[in-house]
């Protein structure tokens, strides 16, 4: 790949790649993990479970799809409809549902946290649907092998975000940095519906403005 083709490439990724990483209910769950290294680290390693699945079976069938070239591109203009389609309903749903109960604390174990993590992060459509087409980008721009690799290892650890993040805020910081998430989490708790429906709305018109550029 040529440093033009990377930078477009770039650009292209880390809109998609911070949609996917805004999850409330993972950086929530996590935040009750906080009192527990291991815990904290079974959280992350489950999470990081999941979005390996992601990643392989979206790289598979990206892998079936033809190399992107400049200009109109009108696979990649149908799947952003789609997904775009797919928020926007998402968000309506959302919207129409009650509030959600306030997360509790995992029960004593590793293995809860672990499958928590696990559970979280493959029943969060918005990453979801927003990772899918990341890693379209990623394969059809004709990175291969360990290049292949590094732009899906920088995609999966922005996505990660909320798994990763406070344990490493609480690690470098200590108590500030727990009581700085502490303050989060009590903003996002009570709001995580009407976070959920704006991050929904946003983030189906970005792709369904990247699926009219590519018409």
């Amino acid at each position: 790949m040529s440093t033009a083709v990377e930078w477009m490439l770039l650009i292209h990724l880390l809109p998609l790649a911070v949609g996917a990483a805004v999850s409330p209910m993972v950086l929530v769950v996590q935040l009750l993990n906080l009192s527990s290294v291991p815990r904290s680290a079974a959280f992350v390693l489950g999470s990081s479970l999941m979005v390996l699945i992601w990643l392989l079976c979206a790289g598979w069938i990206a892998s079936l799809l033809p190399v992107a070239h400049p200009g109109p591109d009108p696979t990649a203009a149908a799947f952003n409809a789609v997904f775009a389609l797919v928020l926007l309903v998402l968000a309506l749903r959302i919207a129409q549902q009650p509030l959600p109960a306030t997360p509790k604390p995992a029960a004593p174990g590793l293995w809860m946290p672990l499958l928590s993590g696990a559970v979280l992060m493959g029943c969060n459509l918005t990453s979801l649907v927003m990772f899918l087409p990341a890693v379209q980008d990623i394969t059809r721009s004709g990175a291969t092998g360990l290049q292949w690799w590094l732009w899906a290892l920088l995609l999966a650890l922005i996505t990660l975000i909320p798994a990763w993040l406070p344990p490493a805020v609480v690690g470098l910081s200590g108590s500030r940095g727990h009581a700085l998430l502490l303050r989060l989490s009590s903003v996002v708790i009570p709001h995580q519906r009407g976070i959920n429906v704006g991050i929904s709305l946003l983030l189906g018109l970005l792709l369904g403005a990247r699926a009219l550029l590519k018409v």
